[in-house]
């Protein structure tokens, strides 16, 4: 289980106890990116704490990780990715603090990821979906190549907000033949 991804500008990397404070800020409460996220809010400090706990637990045995500026360390976001079935990989979420976006860090993670999953575990198809409803997140998509698959809806558990959500597939061949896979 790698512990960093090394990008250009930011690195992927496990949750340290210090991190609480700036995903509480740039993340967890921050409404214009969790309304993209199936997670609930976390809006105090005691909070975050415990979350950014069960955070590094979780990251323990798990491809996910906080999204960290390389020059700071500062965690800014925050990634996964799991496999459903041997060699078939999704990512199981994706974000970015609302100040940190429009500034090719998404690009960075999905390349991270992507390559983590085709290069490092020799996954044979990659799947990344995203509510209909954001724009950001299907161009980034649209990006790398990645083509529809189908929709389907599912209930946020914590809000109960219906969700519609478009699926895309990338296929290794696919994610082999782009040029510098960026």
């Amino acid at each position: 289980m790698k512990n960093i991804l090394e990008g250009k500008k930011i690195c992927l990397r496990k949750a340290r106890e210090n991190d609480w404070a700036s995903m509480l800020e740039n993340v967890w409460s921050d409404e214009e990116v969790y309304q993209w996220m199936l997670y609930q809010p976390t809006l105090t400090p005691e909070d975050a704490r415990e979350r950014c706990r069960r955070s590094m637990a979780f990251q323990e045995d798990h491809y996910a990780y906080f999204v960290a500026l390389k020059e700071t360390d500062e965690a800014i976001g925050l990634c996964a990715i799991k496999e459903t079935a041997p060699g078939h990989y999704e990512e199981s979420g994706i974000c970015i603090g609302k100040k940190y976006q429009g500034r090719g860090y998404g690009k960075e993670i999905v390349s991270l990821l992507l390559d983590l999953a085709f290069v490092e575990l020799g996954a044979v198809d990659f799947r990344y979906g995203y509510f209909q409803d954001n724009v950001k997140s299907r161009k980034l998509a649209e990006h790398f190549g990645f083509l529809y698959d189908s929709t389907f809806t599912l209930t946020r558990p914590w809000d109960g907000a219906e969700k519609t959500i478009d699926s895309c597939l990338l296929t290794r061949d696919a994610y082999l033949a782009r040029p510098h896979r960026q």
